[in-house]
């Protein structure tokens, strides 16, 4: 009861904007109620341990599991319902959802079943999701994953692959006879969701939907982009059924779907529902899924996946706040990576993408830099115009015109005042009536400050981004704030060419632990020495950091083995901007989720924040040196000690990166990189990072 009267709070909270003329803009959802005992189980595992869990650690340090809120009590009262005759194993099983986009759930050894978002986000009721959740109870049930590990054991490669993949698809197999014929007959769920649940795993890579993604997405009436920008047939989605299963880790999903209607054919659907909880609450907590992987996108700066998932999303909700703000993040990410020769990291290849969306890919493969720029700004201004209380917009709309007016040095009277198309002998007002005569009363700095110029006419010349801002650039307010972002762009210019990056008089530095990784001579992982190295890095930086007389601040890193709920919300958002950050490879930029962190920034004192990371291999070139230098010395003697010490003394490829950024305007103020050989790893990475932070703590 307890549950269902939170649902129904939640469920009311999320209708009360709806009759507002202002709807209230979606935020990513924090977890609530006290930090859950089985994952402070979790993190003070030993990973020693058998019970111990990397994957669930690392999702938890990442900040990326979710509980306490309405999307968790959903998914409780659906175990429940699955495990009501169960109560021993309703005890030992903990429901999380992960802030992942992928559709999946997976089961953990100590109890625990993970639903992503992404899967959430995709099923089409909530018999889907709890036949998905009766699979995962089968797992645990049927203790799976220890079998998997105890198979894999002592066998060379070849066999450990074949042999794991060989037990995951029988395991996968008998999951969902089990989860059915034991878990999912035990609810009042109905069988006749089974070909949508399948459908929905088969087609797990799709977008929302599969619509056509129209050019006047991207085109007005005083301009349009050539014809080939955009496809005349998209490439039909792939159906993979037919394809053989011996290299998968799941089964085939026909013949599982075969098996599972075998199964259920024999079993009445009676009496039993799609729906137990209320279809409303079910169709608001599936859009709420929906936006949290939009939201997730463009933290990965998966910007065609955010891009043409919102055009989805605005289909159904076409005035809502939050889709047209990630909408913008969209276009503006991919013009700041195109304009940072990156854009290919961010939409793939459109040879390599299906459906629908192949429209979009292929579209932004085509655009040059300034038209992306100059589109980007199109959408923000449009934006702003309809939201003109959001902080983002602005922010945006002036990095842009930096973009364009600054770096890509384009004119205002590059932008023509006329439609494409139109010939220059149809036009009679190329001056204005109003400039025709100058009015002897008004000066011409007055005519100058109110941007009385004459109209910019067609030119030969001219491009598709010439016409791009025919109802825009007249704008008063457009042209004070080119003015205005032209002249802090330079100015900043200026000054980082005669002022060293530093603290600017702030008493605060905050501080996120060093990532390190070291790997050993068969390239896999030595997580135990590298977090003791981390540790000794933070510490170094922490020492040098009170000596310069600024107080560091630790944050995103959930170093508490036993953590309360706020901690673990602020871990979490710093990890969402870091993601953000990360994805961008320290460029500047307005990142669409630093307005999540001004409450944040506000409390600690300060906005710049350091980290470093550390990567340390054995030198690719090791072994083959060994080999050379004994051969020399076979001939050389003088060559010995020389070969001797190849053996004795291990080289290791070394590289490591330091970075300063202001996290509220995303502009960077130190990226360092370091790579060399050497034998003493530890000591050039610890004078890096010292020789960094001191250099800019100091000015």
């Amino acid at each position: 009861m307890k549950r269902l009267i939170v649902l129904i709070l939640c469920f009311a909270g999320w209708l009360a904007p709806l009759g507002a003329q202002s709807p209230a803009i979606f935020q990513m959802p924090q977890s609530q109620g006290p930090f859950p005992a089985i994952l402070t189980e979790a993190l003070n595992t030993p990973p020693s341990s058998k019970k111990y869990s990397q994957l669930l650690v690392n999702l938890i340090k990442d900040g990326k599991i979710l509980y306490g809120t309405a999307l968790n009590d959903y998914v409780d009262f659906v175990g429940d319902q699955l495990l009501k005759d169960y109560p021993q194993l309703q005890n030992q099983i903990h429901f999380f959802v992960a802030l992942i986009p992928e559709v999946n759930a997976f089961a953990l050894q100590n109890g625990v079943i993970v639903i992503n978002a992404g899967l959430l986000a995709q099923v089409t009721n909530e018999a889907e999701l709890a036949f998905v959740m009766a699979h995962e109870i089968a797992h645990i049930s049927e203790h799976h994953e220890h079998m998997v590990v105890k198979r894999s054991k002592n066998k060379d490669y070849i066999s450990k692959y074949l042999s794991y993949h060989q037990h995951s698809r029988v395991h996968e197999e008998e999951a969902d006879r089990i989860g059915l014929a034991k878990f999912f007959a035990n609810s009042n769920y109905s069988y006749d969701i089974l070909d949508g649940i399948y459908d929905v795993l088969k087609y797990a890579s799709l977008p929302f939907d599969n619509i056509p993604w129209p050019r006047n997405e991207v085109e007005t009436n005083f301009y349009h982009f050539p014809d080939n920008y955009f496809l005349t047939n998209v490439s039909p989605i792939s159906d993979m059924s037919g394809v053989m299963d011996t290299l998968s880790t799941h089964p085939n999903v026909e013949k599982r779907r075969a098996v599972a209607k075998a199964i259920a054919s024999s079993l009445s659907n009676e009496g039993r529902l799609r729906f137990v909880q209320s279809e409303e609450l079910f169709k608001m907590l599936n859009k709420q899924a929906k936006f949290i992987c939009v939201d997730i996108f463009l933290q990965r700066h998966q910007y065609d996946k955010a891009l043409y998932n919102t055009f989805v999303l605005q289909q159904q909700y076409p005035d809502d706040p939050f889709l047209a703000k990630t909408e913008v993040a969209a276009y503006y990410g991919g013009s700041k990576h195109k304009n940072n020769n990156s854009a290919n990291s961010v939409f793939d290849s459109y040879r390599e993408v299906e459906g629908e969306m192949q429209q979009v890919n292929h579209f932004y493969s085509k655009l040059t830099r300034n038209e992306w720029s100059v589109l980007a700004l199109r959408k923000a201004w449009e934006a702003n115009a309809k939201y003109p209380d959001d902080e983002y917009y602005p922010m945006v709309i002036k990095d842009l015109m930096s973009d364009i007016f600054v770096t890509e040095k384009m004119k205002y009277t590059d932008f023509c005042d006329y439609p494409q198309g139109i010939a220059l002998e149809d036009i009679h007002d190329s001056v204005p009536a109003e400039q025709a005569t100058a009015d002897p009363n008004v000066s011409k700095y007055d005519r100058l400050n109110k941007n009385e110029q004459a109209k910019v006419l067609p030119d030969k010349k001219f491009k598709t981004v010439n016409y791009m801002l025919v109802d825009i650039h007249r704008d008063s307010s457009f042209y004070s704030l080119m003015n205005q972002a032209m002249s802090e762009s330079v100015n900043e210019q200026i000054l980082s060419a005669i002022v060293t990056p530093g603290l600017n008089n702030s008493k605060t530095m905050l501080v996120i632990p060093p990532t390190v990784r070291f790997y050993n001579g068969r390239n896999s992982e030595r997580a135990k020495a590298a977090d003791h190295y981390s540790d000794h890095l933070l510490k170094m930086m922490m020492r040098t950091t009170k000596k310069s007389n600024v107080e560091p601040v630790v944050v995103g890193s959930l170093t508490d083995k036993h953590p309360n709920t706020q901690y673990y919300n602020e871990v979490a958002r710093w990890h969402r901007w870091l993601n953000d950050y990360d994805n961008a490879d320290a460029m500047s930029m307005i990142y669409f989720t630093a307005t999540d962190m001004e409450d944040i920034i506000d409390t600690v004192g300060g906005r710049n924040v350091c980290f470093a990371s550390a990567v340390r291999k054995l030198d690719r070139h090791r072994s083959f040196n060994k080999y050379m230098y004994t051969i020399a010395s076979l001939t050389n003697p003088i060559m010995i000690p020389i070969a001797a010490a190849s053996y004795a003394i291990p080289l290791y490829d070394v590289r490591a990166q330091f970075v300063v950024v202001d996290v509220l305007n995303g502009k960077t103020q130190v990226a360092k990189r370091m790579s060399m050989n050497e034998a003493s790893a530890r000591t050039v990475m610890d004078n890096f990072i010292y020789t960094q932070l001191r250099s800019y703590l100091v000015h």
